[in-house]
Formats: structure tokens, sequence, C-alpha cells
């Protein structure tokens, strides 16, 4: 099959790598990632925040543009989803503020018609491929790893957007048991936002989540927190290298660790260009 991949900012420039990763994984489950290339940034909370229609109109253009393909849309970072996702959301219920969306689109020959599911990596993984296909594409089983799941927010907040349970989501422990791997989902700090967006307002608050939740994954005896939003990743891995006594704790990105398990070295998997040595 066919679906839409909108990378947003977090697969461009030096996270590239990342998306041929992803691509590599989608390939050995028979699933061919089409790249939208003229998508937009989603604009995140920011521009939600000072403009709400201006945000639903960027994303609405950018699920148009899978829609213009006849495909459904692939969004691998979880504010992407959370963001786009409220969109189409607001504009399936909203018939008048979908036509205004659509008069702004017409000029490029564009339209939002609403027909066009858009995705996440879980639900996708879950409800399109299924975890049994998963496990029959791994060579290398991750045995022995045992390994922290960690949502992250946006993908289970709002709850009318979520992929998954809000309160008892599963569909990361099914991945990573696929796998191979020993998946230990009980600690302390599973729940709390990595502070990823509060960063660059309060820094010192940033530092204070990752340190908290990646010593919860030390206090489980976990080898590696793994998540499913490459902004996650990010703060566990970069951020992590700014604290004057970090706690070490390996992250990876989801579809890092399938590369891996489907057989790919750790240079093509992504794994080997870790801030924090993983464990595999």
């Amino acid at each position: 099959m066919k679906i839409g991949f909108y990378q947003g900012c977090c697969f461009q420039g030096q996270d590239a790598h990342m998306f041929d990763t992803m691509r590599k994984v989608f390939e050995k489950l028979g699933v061919e990632l089409e790249l939208l290339e003229e998508t937009t940034c989603c604009g995140g909370n920011t521009i939600e925040e000072e403009e709400r229609e201006l945000s639903y109109a960027i994303n609405l253009r950018n699920i148009a543009l899978s829609e213009a393909k006849g495909l459904d849309m692939l969004i691998s970072c979880n504010t992407c989803y959370m963001v786009i996702a409220k969109a189409k959301l607001a504009a399936d219920r909203n018939k008048k503020l979908k036509e205004k969306m659509n008069r702004l689109l017409k000029p490029e020959g564009l339209e939002y018609k609403g027909t066009a599911k858009i995705y996440h990596l879980l639900d996708f993984f879950r409800d399109v491929v299924g975890y049994e296909k998963i496990k029959e594409a791994v060579v290398n089983p991750l045995t022995g790893v045992k390994v922290v799941p960690y949502y992250g927010c946006h993908v289970l907040y709002p709850k009318e957007i979520a992929v998954d349970n809000s309160d008892n989501p599963s569909s990361l422990e099914e991945i990573l048991k696929a796998l191979g791997a020993k998946v230990v989902s009980d600690y302390e700090c599973k729940d709390v936002c990595c502070g990823y967006h509060s960063f660059y307002t309060d820094k010192s608050m940033t530092l204070r989540k990752i340190d908290r939740i990646l010593n919860s994954v030390k206090e489980v005896s976990g080898d590696i927190i793994a998540t499913p939003c490459p902004l996650c990743f990010k703060a566990f891995d970069i951020y992590q290298t700014k604290m004057e006594l970090p706690p070490n704790v390996p992250s990876a990105f989801l579809t890092e660790l399938m590369a891996y398990a489907f057989g790919l070295s750790g240079e093509e998997s992504g794994l080997k260009y870790h801030l924090i040595k993983v464990p595999v």
C-alpha cells in the first residue's frame, strides 16, 4: 500500500537520516511512503495560540495535499499529529469553517474534502499494519533489552483526537513486544510531559522534567526509553547532555528500534548517531 507522509520540520536538515530509516522500515512492512513535498510546518502550538483559524488553514492545506493524491496521511511527530488532527476535527464538525477554509485554499487549486484519514505511527502500526506483521519482519529481536515505553502528551490528549486510550494506552508496548524486547511500562513518570517545547522559555524546568523521567527509568532498571515522538526523543538525547549530572539513560525513536530489529545496522537505523550510547 501507499500512504502520504507528512515530514513536518522533524525530518529535514540534520534529522533527514531519520526519514531514510523510516522509509526502510515501511518497505520491510510492504508500505510505500510518498513524501508530501509541498506541505508546510504545522506551526505547533505557537500559531494556534495567536491565530487559530490561520493554524486551521495551514493544516487543512497540508491534508488537502494528501487528498489531492488520493492518499491517507501519516504523521510521525506527536505535536504535528495533535495540531493537524485538531484542525481536521474542527473542519469536519463545522461546515461554515470548512467552507471558509476552502475559499482560502481555492486560489491554489486545493480543496479540503475530509476524505483522507490521518494516522500517527502508533495507530497505523496497530490498525493497518498489525502487530503480527511487525513480528514477522524481525530478524534481530531485541531479546534481553529492557525497554521503557514513553508516549508523550500529544498523541493521548486531547482525548477527542487520541490515537490510543488516554488513561491506559497499550499500542507502544505491543509494538515493542513484537520486536522481542522486554517491556517495562510500570514506572513513576510515564505520563509526565518531557518539556521539549518549554526549553526555549524555561530551560531549567525542561531539564528538571527530563531528569525526573529518566531517573524513574533508572529506578526500574530500564536499558533504554523508547518513544514514537521525534521531539521527545531529542529532548531525552540532546537536552540530557545539558545537565550538570545527566542520568545517562539511552533513548530511541521508535522506528530506529524497529529498523535495528528488522536487520539494519546501527548506522542505517540511526542508533549510531545518538549522543547517549544505545546498548544494542
